[in-house]
């Protein structure tokens, strides 16, 4: 049962176009989104350790230097460093105690490993079924050039029974 070249080659050319045009871009969102997700966490921890050294420290007040973006600050003088505004998502940010914020940061901490997590095995997957696509044409390849792939790894005794 000899495949026809020109189907051969239609297939060829459908699994390279599967793999460029869909898994390859699956895979860029989804490490973005993990990168995305990785850069939240980071800023949730470098806020809890802050809000933790204003605590400890018992700061009243605090002058800092605030970007106002493209790498330009200016100074800010925060006159009650008791209470701060914590983005809870969606846009929303919410005016809380400091005690209040560590906490939240904690659960926050907390949600956004969860999502981290759930996107490494996504990307994983994404991995292995490109993996699994690529050995897929490869074969198609092998089969194109005249090889017989599938029986090189049978023993000659089963392949002898068929004859």
């Amino acid at each position: 049962a000899e495949l026809p070249a020109a189907a051969l080659d239609s297939k060829i050319a459908q699994y390279e176009g599967f793999i460029d045009d869909v898994l390859k871009r699956q895979l860029q969102v989804s490490l973005d989104e993990f990168r995305k997700g990785a850069e939240v966490l980071e800023q949730c921890r470098e806020l809890r350790r802050n809000i933790d050294l204003l605590v400890s420290g018992n700061v009243t007040e605090l002058e800092t230097m605030v970007e106002l973006g493209c790498q330009f600050f200016a100074k800010a003088m925060v006159p009650d460093t008791s209470r701060l505004f914590v983005d809870v998502g969606l846009g929303f940010k919410l005016e809380m105690p400091l005690d209040e914020a560590s906490e939240f940061l904690v659960h926050k901490e907390a949600f956004v490993l969860e999502g981290l997590e759930m996107r490494k095995k996504r990307t994983a997957q994404i991995k292995a079924d490109i993996r699994e696509a690529l050995h897929l044409l490869d074969l198609m390849m092998q089969i194109k050039s005249g090889a017989q792939p599938w029986l090189s790894a049978c023993d000659e005794a089963l392949i002898e029974s068929f004859s």
